[in-house]
């Protein structure tokens, strides 16, 4: 499913039953061990999904943005606590929708039907992307593919969570962005 607008035509029987939430810069929107149940389209902000480790460290996993929808797959296919922790690293506006009113809207629509195969394949493959990633890429090309995704993200996310994100320290990160400036000159 591409990055677009929430309010096509496709998802307009959906947007009656959405409600909007805010959530402030750092704010932890939804904590680790909630049952998420919620399908949220990102109007405005950056939102960063991550893992906090037994040693107590965060690990980035995920960032979503403007024009996504995202969910927590485990919660709302399999009615798990997260592991997840989600904050917003800027101000957020999100349009949220509960997945069970989906699934029941979607009983008798195929359009629905279609827009929700869709939303999981999308899930599936952005996983599958980023499990792939740290087994065949180096950090400094899963940094590009980054920068090539969202060229802007490196004005609007702490260098610590991008660090977190390609899976190495802030020290690497700076060496990564110092060879390729070189490599442009």
């Amino acid at each position: 499913m591409r990055e677009d607008s929430i309010e096509n035509n496709t998802h307009l029987p959906l947007l009656q039953f959405a409600t909007s939430k805010v959530i402030a810069a750092s704010e932890i929107y939804i904590p680790e061990g909630k049952i998420f149940k919620k399908i949220i389209y990102i109007k405005k902000g950056i939102l960063r999904i991550f893992f906090l480790t037994a040693s107590g460290e965060e690990k980035t996993f995920f960032f979503r943005w403007e024009g996504q929808i995202a969910a927590i797959p485990e919660c709302i296919f399999d009615n798990q606590p997260t592991r997840q922790t989600w904050q917003a690293l800027e101000d957020c506006e999100l349009m949220e929708i509960d997945f069970d009113i989906v699934e029941k809207l979607s009983a008798n629509n195929i359009s629905l039907i279609k827009t929700r195969l869709g939303f999981a394949e999308k899930m599936f493959l952005d996983a599958l992307k980023r499990v792939e990633s740290f087994i065949l890429d180096k950090p400094e090309e899963r940094y590009q593919k980054l920068i090539i995704q969202k060229p802007e993200i490196i004005k609007r996310v702490a260098d610590k969570h991008i660090a977190s994100f390609i899976g190495v320290t802030p020290v690497s990160l700076s060496r990564i962005r110092k060879r390729l400036a070189s490599q442009k000159k």
